[in-house]
């Protein structure tokens, strides 16, 4: 997955330009996450995600699929899980954008703001072929706590890290590896 979009997203949503905020994700390699920021992070941004995924990937799945009904079904508990994570991911996307940021993350508003920048940011990569999958892998989840997908989320993304070769181009953002 190609992070600079979001990471253009968040720096907009914190008040740089279009043009500044491509600029930052592009250029920067900015600090890695660790996993439980990371983990926090994509809390914070599930439930708006999964709307996105459940509104793009609708015409592309039956009556009764998982994404139709996450609104009912799904939201309610991520939407909780995503506020009580805010503080932790609040944290990590400080140390993302800066110190100087720090002060706009801290109202009500901010995790619902970055929230819908990086939701559609992230969908947009998925394409209308791989909905289906999606729709099973919500289904899936569905019976887990929102942290356990987000866990499975960065261990998925520490192992892809890991195996880029090096000199491989890295994407902006990454999980600072674990201790062995």
């Amino acid at each position: 997955m190609n992070w600079r979009g979001p990471i253009a997203a968040c720096a907009l949503a914190l008040g740089a330009t279009a043009s500044s905020a491509q600029s930052f994700a592009t250029q920067l390699q900015l600090p890695c996450l660790t996993a439980p920021e990371a983990e926090s992070l994509i809390t914070a941004v599930l439930p708006e995600t999964i709307e996105a995924l459940a509104t793009s990937c609708a015409p592309q799945l039956p009556p009764g699929a998982r994404l139709r009904e996450a609104k009912a079904r799904i939201l309610p508990r991520y939407r909780s899980e995503a506020e009580a994570v805010w503080p932790t991911a609040q944290r990590a996307v400080s140390r993302v954008v800066g110190a100087d940021a720090t002060v706009l993350l801290g109202n009500n508003v901010a995790r619902p703001v970055i929230a819908s920048l990086l939701a559609p940011a992230i969908v947009k990569q998925i394409q209308p072929s791989e909905c289906p999958a999606y729709d099973r892998i919500i289904a899936l989840a569905e019976p887990l706590p929102p942290r356990n997908l987000a866990g499975l989320m960065v261990s998925i993304w520490q192992l892809t890290d890991a195996r880029r070769k090096p000199g491989e181009k890295r994407p902006a953002i990454t999980v600072c590896p674990s201790a062995a």
